[in-house]
């Protein structure tokens, strides 16, 4: 168990998280990270909503549609990066601050960060009708707004980890979760 405490900063220990997700992630695992935080009085295996504090952040979330099981091609991941710009695009013209950006390693992810926003039914509803509001609007034949990732506890992947789903193949390769340079 990590315990910010023993460390000699916020960067001393964000180093030591991301060397243990390395580690990890050079076993074979696959690895995740809670999108919001989760209540320090938490004691379990799992979190659920009840378990975390707030939101901070609002994932939009872009794959292909249809068959997920096995790794996105070269041209999928380039098809969800295009409309994940179209979102930002639209979204920055509403008055949108700008995302972190991340290639999931299947598609494309756009983190907005909230306001620190109560875990609540009401808050929980609201960004599931912007999720499917994005997916009415701009879903293509090809790529889809993930209209589940609405929950408090949602995980997503640790970037700079390899995303190890289904069978890779020459033209579907496992990829490194990758930040985008903003």
């Amino acid at each position: 168990v990590f315990r910010p405490a023993q460390y000699k900063g916020k960067a001393d220990f964000k180093r030591a998280i991301e060397l243990y997700a390395t580690e990890l992630n050079d076993q074979g695992y696959n690895v995740y990270f809670s999108l919001n935080p989760i209540k320090r009085s938490f004691n379990g295996a799992s979190a659920s909503d009840d378990d975390i504090l707030q939101y901070e952040f609002l994932l939009i979330d872009l794959d292909r549609a249809g068959e997920k099981k096995n790794p996105a091609t070269d041209s999928e991941i380039k098809l969800a990066t295009e409309l994940g710009e179209t979102i930002l695009e639209f979204l920055t013209a509403l008055g949108w601050p700008q995302p972190k950006r991340v290639m999931s390693g299947n598609g494309h992810h756009l983190y907005y960060r909230l306001d620190d926003l109560p875990n609540d039914p009401e808050l929980k509803k609201l960004i599931k009708k912007v999720l499917n509001c994005l997916a009415d609007n701009f879903n293509t034949k090809d790529i889809e707004v993930d209209r589940v990732v609405f929950n408090s506890s949602r995980i997503t992947k640790f970037p700079g980890t390899i995303m190890r789903k289904g069978v890779e193949s020459d033209d579907r390769p496992y990829r490194r979760a990758t930040v985008y340079g903003n």
